[in-house]
């Protein structure tokens, strides 16, 4: 029973939350990103600092295709379902309160919260449906759809408090959601 409870405790604390305060206002970042262009890159967020309330936010455009196979599939609409492996402690939202991005439509991730999880870089992983056939049917799922910067991920690094924020190390192992940093089960993602 006890180990039951420790792997629920584990799984549960992996998945991060989703916000319970939907209001968030697109500020109109998302303009700037190309048509298609998925997320802003993680080389322009801010460190977020142990034990300080953190925002981070993540302008968004719909992706106008994705890829099946040799070919791409049209996107008509997207949703973000799940993110994991976001530092203990913080939650994520969008502007939308379904979650769902039309066709061309931008918007806004916010990551927030205090976490007092390790210090290190947390890749994000990033499950999205995508309609592709324009009937409002989310049948297409891509668990990680991560797409920004030169390796496809949106990371958030946590520093200690008064520590510099460094660049983002592409090469770095990522850390895992209250595991301690270098730890074995940690894996580039």
């Amino acid at each position: 029973m006890l180990a039951l409870a420790t792997v629920t405790l584990l799984f549960g604390n992996m998945q991060a939350q989703h916000c319970s305060d939907i209001t968030v206002a697109d500020n109109g970042a998302s303009a700037k990103l190309r048509d298609g262009a998925g997320f802003s890159g993680s080389y322009t967020f801010p460190c977020v600092a142990q034990g300080t309330y953190s925002e981070i936010a993540v302008p968004l455009k719909t992706f106008l295709t994705i890829a099946k196979g040799n070919s791409d599939d049209t996107v008509y609409q997207m949703r973000i379902d799940q993110i994991s492996n976001l530092p203990e402690g913080m939650c994520w939202v969008t502007n939308k309160p379904n979650n769902v991005f039309g066709r061309n439509e931008g918007g806004l991730l916010v990551l927030r919260g205090i976490t007092n999880d390790n210090a290190g870089q947390f890749n994000l992983n990033i499950t999205m449906s995508f309609d592709t056939k324009g009937d409002g049917n989310f049948a297409r799922e891509n668990v990680n759809y991560n797409k920004i910067s030169k390796t496809g991920k949106i990371i958030v690094r946590v520093i200690a408090p008064g520590a510099t924020c460094e660049p983002i190390d592409y090469d770095v192992v990522s850390n895992t959601t209250g595991m301690p940093s270098g730890n074995p089960t940690a894996s580039k993602q």
